[in-house]
């Protein structure tokens, strides 16, 4: 697995987002996340329109989604129309917001989200397109401190509490698995 220098931040996939003094940790391996999952009560999964489409072992990143959700009873909010891949496969514990909506609900810290189980104090987030995805976390770093950001998505994002540090696919098929398989074990 790559792993990123003590010394050196990752650079963000697209080099003009770049988000000043405070950046996102490179997230290498799943047991970095054991505090952050340790003091959350309460996750969600934000994903995007990329999920559908996005191959992950014999399936999409939807089946991926799916099994971290029930793994970690999580629930699922679904942007840009994704929500309908999750419904085909008979998933029900997902909701549609908007993308930009969800960065402006986030900031409110009574917001119960519309399956009525917040405020949230970690989001997860995948699938959302880059330059979207970049202005959702700016929105909760700078506008939400109450909560965990962490990406899953191979691509950096400088704006999260956590991200990825742009993986080839091998290496973040394996990490993606490591959190599952941590995630399932209580993420503790």
């Amino acid at each position: 697995m790559e792993v990123a220098s003590k010394m050196m931040k990752p650079t963000p996939w697209q080099t003009g987002e770049i988000c000043g003094p405070d950046s996102a940790r490179a997230l290498t391996k799943a047991d970095v996340l054991k505090r952050d999952f340790k003091l959350c009560k309460k996750p969600l999964l934000i994903v995007g329109s990329e999920t559908p489409v996005e191959k992950f072992g014999r399936g999409t990143m939807v089946d991926y989604i799916i099994e971290l959700s029930k793994a970690g009873k999580i629930p699922v909010i679904a942007t840009g129309g994704a929500v309908k891949a999750f419904l085909e496969k008979g998933f029900d514990n997902v909701k549609s917001v908007g993308a930009m909506e969800m960065a402006f609900f986030l900031q409110d810290s009574e917001w119960k989200g519309p399956h009525g189980t917040g405020p949230y104090d970690m989001i997860l987030t995948y699938g959302i397109p880059y330059y979207m995805q970049w202005t959702l976390l700016s929105s909760v770093m700078n506008f939400a401190p109450q909560i965990t950001a962490i990406t899953i998505g191979r691509h950096f994002q400088p704006h999260a509490k956590w991200s990825m540090p742009n993986l080839r696919e091998k290496n973040w098929y394996a990490l993606l698995k490591e959190i599952l398989e941590f995630v399932e074990g209580g993420g503790k």
